[in-house]
């Protein structure tokens, strides 16, 4: 795999791919601050209105949609993670020497 091949060198130098993972991992763990802020603050006042209005079961809704949304938000830098762990065993990219994506990431 010639494309993982010059990713991994790229790695290496410290520039490119390092200075686009640090820029990706930056805007992930702003989105990890304010999204959960952001859905708090939605989801009380879902449950302003429905202590207002009992009838009203679209607010259940939205915040069960919204707790969902939570989750998977948290989990975004696992499963990134992850697939790049799995790009590497695919490429036969041994992670546990600090070749590969997996590796890189770690860095970065």
């Amino acid at each position: 795999m010639f494309i993982l091949d010059q990713a991994y060198d790229w790695c290496r130098d410290g520039s490119g791919i390092i200075k686009a993972m640090s820029f990706i991992k930056a805007i992930l763990n702003i989105i990890r601050w304010v999204v959960p802020i952001g859905l708090i603050g939605l989801s009380t006042y879902d449950m302003v209105k429905k202590v207002i209005n009992p009838e009203d079961r679209d607010s259940m809704k939205h915040l069960v949609n919204r707790a969902i949304a939570a989750v998977i938000v948290f989990l975004v830098p696992f499963i990134v993670k992850f697939a790049l762990r799995i790009i590497d065993i695919g490429a036969g990219n041994n992670t546990a020497s600090g070749q590969g994506l997996g590796p890189c990431w770690d860095k970065a």
